[in-house]
């Protein structure tokens, strides 16, 4: 728990809201805490109106739109990014040349924060559906204890500097961490006390090492993966002094009432289930847990049939290995027809469209930077209908003109948004909109 005072009369610049308003809760803190925060967004004041009007009733006085004056930024006691700006942005080198304190959210927390007992999540997709079984497990663990759970998600929107106010040594943390932030944290010498892995971490634009993370692990921490993942870390010449826990998906019961869809769902809770066993929790308690879990919205989430077709929303897909988790668990003889597309972020798809002939018939593909940028690599996939469409919408209606009785439709875009779909929540809304409209 931080002193009272801690960010009394500090200047403090909170660069970017966030897709969703997602700093809105941290902005508010700190300017209750009574720091002096500029805020600044380089979209619009008008896109940015309702966010604006939040945070001037909450007493913010300062704010600039449309971009970050590098000037104003030598004037800081700290610069707080949103996760949306990279840490090369232009408008940060003269700040970074004064020896400006320039941190992410998180890494400002885990700096800040007291001894805890760090839960990290990691991987290129699954750590949603890990976190939304993981949490409510441990919430069972502390839910007696003195020692609390918090949950740090970038996502969530509830805010991760403030939780600093509430915090206390001993306390365990749940946090989601992204591919940017693996490398923050590794510069700061924090590692997890137990890392979860939905997938391997491959480099990135981002990490050379990903898994360097591990580095500061000692005797008595945990790395919770499978087979695949743990043998991979070998192969970036990382030796973790962490005890090593393979997951399998046949520790989740077939005679337990789970929901989940396909083989992924079963990997990802038998990880959930594993980390909570280390907490000695119940295995009733888990069972239950687990069994009442509810698979998340725009990740796999069924919206409707029409005529005798399935339509699929899983519009939270940003990368080719999600999309690739989605055609396994829903495949039956080759019965699916593939809507993707959208923003270029720096993935490798040959893998994916190798294996598309494997699972679909056709392949839909909506604009975007990264559609354009793999038109070339298209071209060359065998034995799949590949098709254009100007939008969700006109991919919705080429859908269901190319279905069979029986198929299923998935909207995976392996992408990530932009343009008119700033959000994955807007792309995921488009395409339900769709759908039901459908006769």
């Amino acid at each position: 728990m931080i002193p009272r005072d801690h960010f009394k009369n500090k200047r403090i610049a909170v660069i970017g809201i966030g897709d969703h308003g997602n700093m809105v809760t941290d902005i508010k803190f700190l300017v209750k805490a009574g720091a002096l925060v500029s805020v600044y967004d380089m979209r619009s004041e008008a896109r940015l109106k309702s966010y604006i009007e939040t945070l001037r009733s909450a007493g913010l006085a300062s704010y600039v739109c449309g971009s970050v004056p590098a000037d104003d930024l030598l004037d800081m006691d700290l610069i707080i990014l949103s996760n949306e700006y990279p840490r090369n942005s232009s408008f940060l080198s003269r700040a970074e040349q004064a020896g400006k304190v320039i941190e992410y959210p998180e890494t400002y927390f885990f700096k800040q924060a007291p001894p805890i007992t760090l839960i990290g999540v990691m991987g290129v997709c699954g750590k949603s559906t890990v976190m939304s079984m993981l949490v409510p497990l441990l919430d069972k663990v502390f839910a007696d204890e003195v020692q609390k759970l918090f949950e740090i998600d970038f996502q969530s929107g509830d805010g991760i500097i403030s939780k600093l106010k509430k915090i206390k040594s001993n306390d365990a943390v749940v946090a989601r961490i992204e591919g940017p932030l693996i490398k923050e944290l590794y510069n700061v010498r924090i590692s997890p006390h137990i890392a979860v892995f939905t997938t391997d971490l491959p480099k990135d634009a981002y990490n050379d090492s990903p898994f360097e993370i591990l580095t500061y692990q000692t005797y008595n921490n945990f790395v919770v993966a499978s087979d695949e993942v743990i043998d991979k870390t070998h192969t970036f010449g990382i030796q973790p002094k962490a005890k090593m826990l393979r997951t399998k998906a046949n520790i989740i019961p077939e005679t337990w009432d789970f929901t989940g869809k396909g083989l992924h769902d079963r990997d990802n809770a038998a990880l959930a289930v594993q980390v909570a066993k280390l907490f000695k929790l119940d295995d009733e308690i888990i069972q239950n847990v687990i069994e009442n879990w509810k698979p998340l919205k725009g990740r796999i989430e069924f919206v409707k049939k029409v005529k005798a077709v399935d339509f699929f929303n899983d519009a939270a897909s940003v990368s080719p290995s999600s999309t690739q988790a989605g055609l396994v668990s829903l495949n039956a003889n080759k019965n699916l027809i593939l809507i993707m597309g959208g923003a270029d972020v720096g993935q490798d798809y040959r893998t994916l469209f190798s294996i598309l002939p494997e699972y679909i018939h056709t392949l839909i593909m909506v604009p975007g930077s990264g559609t354009l940028k793999e038109r070339g690599a298209l071209r060359l996939i065998d034995n799949v209908l590949v098709r254009s469409a100007s939008s969700i919408e006109e991919a919705v209606d080429m859908a269901l003109e190319s279905a069979r009785k029986g198929d299923k439709v998935l909207y995976s875009p392996g992408f990530g948004s932009g343009g008119i779909d700033r959000t994955v929540k807007e792309r995921g809304d488009r395409f339900v909109k769709a759908v039901r409209g459908l006769k």
